[in-house]
C-alpha cells in the first residue's frame, strides 16, 4: 500500500489518461501519487465517445494514439479531476544486453503534453507536465519530480519516498508480467501447441478500443494462444547484430521480441502498429530481419470497421496452419449463409417466390 501519507490538500484528485504511457507505466505513477496522498482517477476505456472527442479536439495531425489522448483528457475533465498528469517523458530505463545506447521515446510521445495543451478546449486546465528522464536513475528522476511533490505540500524526503514506492510497484508489475509469460511458454512447450506473439507499442496492443479488440478476437474467435511481447524474457536478447545503434526504447524491445521468436518454431508474430507511426515505419524492417520468418503487420487508425483486419488475420493464420478446422468450418457456414441471404434478396427483388 503506497498511500502512506495523509492528504495535505484534502480531496485532491489527479487524473491519468488511459492512453500512451498508461499501458506500461501506470503502476509507477499510481503508486507515486498515492504515496503523496492524492486520489488517482483514470479515464474510461477507449469508446466511441472518447474517439469522437479525440478527433474533434486534436489540432495537429499526429498518429491515432496521440489523438486518443485528447479524448481521454476530456473524459477526465468531465470527471472533475483537479489536475491532469501528462509528463514530458524523454526516455526509459536502460535494460537488457544493449545498454550503451539511448532509450528515447518517440517525438510525439515526448511532446504529448504540449500537443494536448494546444487544444483551445483545454485552456485553463491544470496539466502537470514536468520533464522526466528514467534513463539516468532513481535519484535523477526524483529531482525531475521534486516540484511536483512541492505542489502537493510534500518535502524532498517525502518525494524520494514516493519515488521509491513507485519503483517498487513498477518492479512488481513487470515481474508479474514475466511470470505470466514464463507460464504461457511452459504450457505451449508441454502441449506442443503454437502461439502468436503480439509485438507493438503497449498503447497499440493493449488499448482494445483502438485496435478493434484484436487480442480477444485472436483468442476467443480463432482459439489462438496469444502472448504479449512484454511478457517474454528479453533481457538477455542481444540485438547488436541486427541494429547496434537502435536509440528508440520500444524499438529495442520490439526487435528483441522478434529475435526471441526466431529460435522457437511454435511462435509466430503479429506486429500491431498505427498509421503515421514514423519510428515503426523503419523498425519493422529490423524486426523482419530479427524474426527470420514471415509475420503479419496490422496498422490501425480512427476507422472502426474491422472487416479488413479480420480478412488479413484469417489469411495469415491459414498460411501458418493455425486456422483450426472447426473455425474454417464455421467461416464456411457463415459465408454460405451470407450468400444464401444475398440470393434470396436478389430473387425477391426479381419477383421470384422463395421457399426454404
Amino acid at each position: 500500500n503506497p498511500g502512506t501519507h495523509e492528504p495535505r490538500h484534502p480531496g485532491t484528485r489527479v487524473g491519468i489518461p488511459r492512453a500512451m504511457f498508461y499501458f506500461d507505466r501506470f503502476p509507477f505513477w499510481s503508486a507515486y501519487f498515492q504515496a503523496l496522498g492524492c486520489e488517482v482517477v483514470v479515464s474510461d476505456e477507449t469508446n466511441k465517445s472518447i474517439a469522437h472527442d479525440s478527433l474533434e479536439l486534436t489540432v495537429a495531425e499526429p498518429c491515432y494514439p496521440i489523438k486518443l489522448a485528447h479524448g481521454h483528457v476530456k473524459n477526465l475533465i468531465d470527471k472533475g479531476v483537479d489536475h491532469i498528469w501528462l509528463p514530458n517523458v524523454i526516455n526509459s530505463e536502460p535494460w537488457g544486453a544493449n545498454q550503451d545506447t539511448h532509450f528515447y521515446l518517440c517525438p510525439w510521445h515526448q511532446t504529448l503534453p504540449f500537443v494536448v495543451r494546444a487544444a483551445k478546449s483545454f485552456e485553463g486546465i491544470s496539466i502537470l507536465s514536468p520533464t522526466v528522464q528514467f534513463q539516468h536513475g532513481k535519484d535523477f528522476l526524483a529531482g525531475c519530480l521534486r516540484e511536483t511533490a512541492h505542489k502537493f505540500g510534500r518535502t524532498n524526503k517525502e518525494n524520494k519516498e514516493a519515488v521509491a514506492a513507485a519503483y517498487s510497484a513498477q518492479d512488481l508489475f513487470q515481474a508479474k508480467m514475466k511470470e505470466l509469460g514464463a507460464a504461457a511458454l511452459a504450457e505451449l512447450k508441454a502441449s506442443g501447441e503454437s502461439g502468436v506473439v503480439l509485438i507493438g507499442r503497449p498503447y497499440n496492443i493493449y488499448d482494445t478500443g483502438a485496435n478493434l479488440n484484436l487480442p480477444t478476437k485472436l483468442a476467443g474467435h480463432y482459439g489462438i494462444n496469444v502472448i504479449p511481447f512484454d511478457c517474454l524474457p528479453l533481457d538477455d536478447v542481444d540485438i547488436g547484430d541486427t541494429c547496434s545503434n537502435m536509440f528508440w526504447s520500444y524499438g529495442k524491445k520490439l526487435i528483441a521480441a522478434a529475435k526471441f521468436t526466431s529460435a522457437m518454431s511454435n511462435l509466430h508474430v503479429i506486429y500491431v502498429t498505427n498509421f503515421k507511426c514514423g519510428p515503426d515505419s523503419f523498425i519493422k524492417h529490423f524486426t523482419t530481419w530479427s524474426s527470420g520468418k514471415p509475420y503479419l503487420t496490422l496498422q490501425f487508425d480512427e476507422h472502426a470497421n474491422d472487416a479488413g483486419m479480420v480478412t488479413r488475420i484469417e489469411a495469415y493464420l491459414d498460411s501458418k496452419g493455425l486456422l483450426k478446422t472447426n473455425v474454417k468450418h464455421q467461416l464456411s457456414n457463415d459465408k454460405s449463409q451470407i450468400n444464401h441471404k444475398h440470393q434470396r434478396t436478389n430473387d425477391q427483388n426479381r419477383g421470384v417466390s422463395v421457399f426454404d
